[in-house]
Order: structure tokens, then sequence, then C-alpha cells
């Protein structure tokens, strides 16, 4: 069986992903595009503090004034091309970056929702918060995925020796 995602010899990279996994990546992302925009407080940890000492508050207002724009507009396009290419079965390198920040953005999102921390305690199966926490999950391996598949194409000169096994 062949890796889910791969890239094929025209450059363009094999999706090969289950459809409910696909609708699943569509419908959260096309929830999540305007919570960014009204900086819903779910969506926090996409936008932290470069300043989080009160005292450079006025500091912080300055930064945000010059790069707020340009994340919202980052956040969003990436959600916007997962959203439209989540059936397809080949996409860019591009698309393929755009999905690995949309991604990003769905864990960072529902790790708010969980207040998941390093020392979390996985929700017992029988938990409402279960099924959120195995989507998280699932985002984290095929974040992966795309990080090794992307990876691919590095020189071998610094990286780390032997594999890593994320489960």
């Amino acid at each position: 069986m062949s890796a889910p995602i791969r890239k094929g010899k025209d450059g363009r990279y094999r999706v090969r992903i289950d459809e409910t996994a696909r609708t699943v990546l569509c419908d959260l992302a096309r929830q999540l595009t305007p919570a960014i925009a009204t900086h819903d407080p779910m969506t926090k940890r996409l936008f932290p503090p470069a300043y989080p000492d009160p005292q450079l508050a006025d500091v912080e207002r300055e930064y945000r004034g010059l790069v707020e724009t340009a994340l919202v507009a980052h956040h969003q396009r990436a959600l916007e091309t997962l959203a439209s290419t989540a059936k397809a079965d080949t996409l860019s390198e591009e698309e393929v970056h755009d999905w690995l920040s949309a991604i990003e953005s769905m864990r960072l999102v529902l790790g708010t929702r969980l207040d998941v921390s390093e020392d979390m305690t996985p929700p017992r199966p029988d938990d409402p918060a279960a099924a959120e926490y195995a989507l998280y999950e699932y985002l984290g391996g095929l974040q992966y995925l795309l990080i090794e598949t992307l990876a691919a194409d590095l020189p071998d000169e610094g990286r780390p020796e032997g594999e890593f096994d994320p489960l």
C-alpha cells in the first residue's frame, strides 16, 4: 500500500485519504474561516502576543497593527485552499503548504477548545470531548505525514539520525 500523501514524478502530490476524512477537513476549514476574521476566542492560539508583558501593551498594539491583516489573510487563504481542494486527488506544492498551515490552525483551535497541555490525559471514550480529541490526534498524524513528505526533498545534511515514530 502506498503512502496516503506522496510526491509524484510530475511534481504534484498524490492524496489518498478516506472520503469521510476529506469531508471533515473541508467542513472544519469552512467553519473556521469566519471565526478567524472575527477573532473568536477559540482562535486565540493563532494570534499569540509578541509582547505579553502588560508594560509593553503599546508595543503589542503597534505590532498587531503591522501584522494583523497579513496573519488573518494567511490563515484564511490556507483554510480556503484546503476547503476547495479537500476532494482533489493531486495537489501542487503550494496547496500542500496551505494544507499544512490549515491543519496546524485546526489543531490550534481544537487544542484551545480541549485545553490541551503536555500533561493532559486523553479523554475516556465515553467523554463528550473524545471525538474532538480523536480529530485533534488525526490532524496531528496528517500534519506529520505532510511534513515528512515535504521534508523528503530536503538535503540530508543536518537531519537527525534515525526515524521519528509519531505513534
